[in-house]
């Protein structure tokens, strides 16, 4: 790449297989419990982090964040020069979006980026850390919504049978008619 591409260089690059960690900023009061959300870029995962935002500060909750490096992240055409650059760039939007709405949170929170079986990692944060709940986006619909409930693969069916916690799933919010 060359010193005047806006991106950088194959150097400075933060490798998206090597799992992140980013810690906000420390509450003046210690939390009381801990929430563990899941986070993409589709509408019902914004929700549910809006909605485990509002929670957390109800509750003086730690909040967990966790973001799944997944096949959504992934560039569409993987023959292309700048695959990979692509790739960590998607990676670094989710990160980008999720901490910018959690700067408006007052309390503790942290930021998880990592590949994985999602449904496993979100149990795995939330047991680590004794969270009262998981929470995460309902499904998108679909036919790709289907496929994955019908194969075992739907994170919600997942959590739902099989966490050892509760489970809240948040709808995207409806367009109010005007």
């Amino acid at each position: 790449m060359t010193d005047n591409d806006n991106h950088p260089t194959r150097e400075t690059l933060r490798d998206w297989r090597t799992p992140l960690r980013v810690d906000g900023p420390a509450a003046p009061i210690p939390a009381v419990c801990h929430l563990v959300v899941g986070f993409d870029r589709h509408p019902a995962s914004h929700a549910a982090l809006t909605y485990a935002m509002d929670l957390a500060g109800r509750l003086e909750a730690f909040l967990h964040v966790a973001h799944i490096v997944d096949i959504d992240d992934m560039p569409i055409e993987p023959d292309r020069d700048d695959w990979e650059q692509r790739f960590a760039d998607a990676v670094e939007q989710e990160r980008t979006e999720a901490c910018t709405m959690l700067a408006t949170l007052p309390g503790n929170w942290a930021y998880y980026s990592r590949e994985g079986n999602p449904a496993q990692l979100l149990t795995t944060i939330a047991e680590a850390n004794e969270a009262l709940m998981i929470i995460i986006g309902t499904s998108r619909g679909g036919v790709m919504s289907l496929m994955e409930r019908f194969i075992g693969e739907s994170v919600s069916s997942t959590l739902v049978h099989h966490a050892r916690r509760p489970v809240l799933l948040v709808p995207v919010p409806r367009q109010e008619h005007r």
